[in-house]
């Protein structure tokens, strides 16, 4: 019941502090990410309810549009995290990062090729720090220091994330901010196209110094080129979950085709799989993946969807909360994890026709997916559920006519570093889009923005501050065995991660600019 009605200053305060003692529970206290998101949760239900007005039936809605969001989200997490841990033990992951040390044995191209394309392709299929732990161990064989392999890791792969983990965060910005893919997707992809450029040049930069990126700029240019433009064609084709493995295949490609006029002086490294066969999996997820976004059958798939009819609600304090029809819509046929098992169904296939898949494989995969995926997924249902809570409530309006009056013009530069602050504290994009989405949005409306460039300024930051956060740092350390050094790897990566998103800050405030002058906001 609500307590009384307060001034909208002070309403604008309570309404962030929710995200205070989020961020605070992970900064401050060292809380773990699930016990934050818990306390904040309730704390956002306690203050929805005393403060914002936010009515029982309201506050039930709210949290069950919390609860399916967080489903949608986490079959992503759950499906792509089983792919890599099959794919892991059948060797395949080994044998292709073999390939990739193997390709050539030019330095520039080697830490290109393994540090940005691979990285970005094991981002595109898995995610949740598989890049630092798979791609660190291969620059030690390319004769690279631990603490600078660790760094270009983390950098390397920061520009694959949104449209990583089969789309984990991708799904996430659409869902909490309803903007639709089809609109939101051509947008990130564009501001993409700087950071993946950047993070190559940083590459270089960490690894060989001035000199690297004196020999190597040749290189990344076309290079960075060619994975941008494709970025944008897949993401604005609809194929948003392959929208950065395809462009990190496109580059390790290219690479390959440089780097292969310079052989190998030294011992190749040993593949257990044909480097056709350790791919698979991921022929296959492409393949799937464009059969049911074009053509008849995408046609078809698309209109499979399941969803809830839940009613409109009204706070006390007169916030309007429409119906919603068939929520969240998930269409069952085109979502990430339908495809990505029957990836997994022609893998078992293929591999038990030719001996090599081991008893209790699918079993081992189920084990360490649970393992791995139990507490960051409590962390996300809790924050999606906060998010919906605070939107329902109509805190996040507050908060961002709060943010309105402090920011006011400045707001589209700093709008991808509020993506940057929620992922380097929670260490994941999907989670900073579900904390951080719906108030970009809603701050930019206040503001007369265009909320997809905003959107798209929201998760483009997470992206780049979810690669250097300080659980990537850890997983690097932990692999290499250089414990104790996580500060001095973060040192080496962050201070790259924010110039990069402070051009795309700028970017951001000139495409505002430009637009509100042509009348288009």
């Amino acid at each position: 019941m609500l307590i009384a009605p307060l001034p909208s200053a002070v309403l604008s305060i309570l309404a962030a502090l929710p995200l205070v003692v989020l961020l605070g529970g992970l900064v401050g206290l060292n809380w773990s990410a699930r016990r934050s998101a818990i306390t904040a949760c309730l704390l956002a239900i306690v203050l929805g309810a005393a403060c914002f007005g936010i009515q029982p039936v309201g506050l039930g809605v709210a949290i069950v549009k919390g609860l399916l969001l967080a489903v949608v989200v986490l079959l992503v997490v759950w499906f792509a995290l089983l792919l890599y841990s099959i794919v892991e033990k059948l060797g395949a992951i080994e044998s292709i990062g073999a390939a990739m040390v193997n390709a050539t044995g030019v330095p520039t191209v080697r830490a290109l090729m393994i540090s940005w394309g691979f990285s970005g392709f094991l981002q595109g299929i898995a995610g949740f720090g598989a890049p630092v732990a798979s791609v660190v161990p291969l620059l030690g064989v390319a004769g690279f220091p631990a603490v600078p392999s660790i760094a270009a890791a983390m950098v390397g792969h920061s520009w694959a994330i949104t449209f990583g983990s089969v789309g984990s965060s991708y799904i996430a910005i659409q869902l909490v901010t309803r903007l639709p893919g089809e609109a939101v997707a051509p947008w990130i992809a564009g501001l993409f196209a700087l950071p993946i450029l950047l993070t190559g040049i940083s590459v270089l930069h960490i690894l060989l110094g001035w000199d690297g990126v004196r020999r190597g700029a040749l290189i990344v240019l076309p290079v960075a080129g060619v994975m941008a433009a494709a970025m944008w064609v897949v993401a604005s084709a609809g194929a948003g979950p392959i929208a950065s493995t395809v462009p990190a295949l496109l580059g390790c490609g290219l690479l390959w085709l440089l780097g292969r006029r310079h052989p190998l002086t030294e011992e190749a490294k040993p593949m257990k799989l044909s480097f056709h066969l350790a791919f698979l999996p991921y022929y296959l997820l492409i393949a799937f993946t464009i059969a049911t976004q074009v053509g008849p059958i995408g046609e078809l798939v698309r209109r499979v969807s399941l969803g809830f009819d839940l009613p409109a609600t009204a706070t006390v304090l007169g916030y309007q909360v429409p119906g919603e029809s068939n929520y969240p819509r998930l269409r069952i046929l085109t979502h990430p994890a339908a495809i990505i098992t029957l990836g997994i169904i022609g893998t078992m296939i293929v591999y038990r026709a030719k001996g090599l898949w081991p008893t209790g494989t699918l079993r081992s995969g189920l084990k360490l997916t649970y393992r791995r995926s139990t507490a960051s997924s409590t962390a996300v249902a809790f924050m999606v559920t906060m998010a919906l809570v605070m939107t329902d409530s109509g805190m996040t309006r507050g908060l961002a006519e709060g943010i309105r009056a402090l920011a006011g013009p400045a707001f589209p530069l700093l709008s991808p570093f509020l993506g940057v602050l929620g992922a380097f504290m929670t260490g994941s994009n999907t989670n900073s889009n579900v904390m951080m989405g719906a108030l970009q949005v809603e701050t930019a409306a206040a503001l007369g923005l265009l909320p997809v460039l905003i959107a798209a300024a929201q998760t483009v930051g997470g992206s780049l501050g979810s690669g250097v956060s300080p659980d990537k740092a850890v997983i690097g350390a932990a692999i290499t065995g250089v414990q104790g050094q996580e500060g001095a790897i973060s040192r080496r990566a962050v201070p790259y991660a924010l110039i990069i998103v402070l051009v795309v800050g700028v970017e951001v405030t000139v495409i505002a600019t430009v637009l509100s002058a042509g009348g288009r906001l």
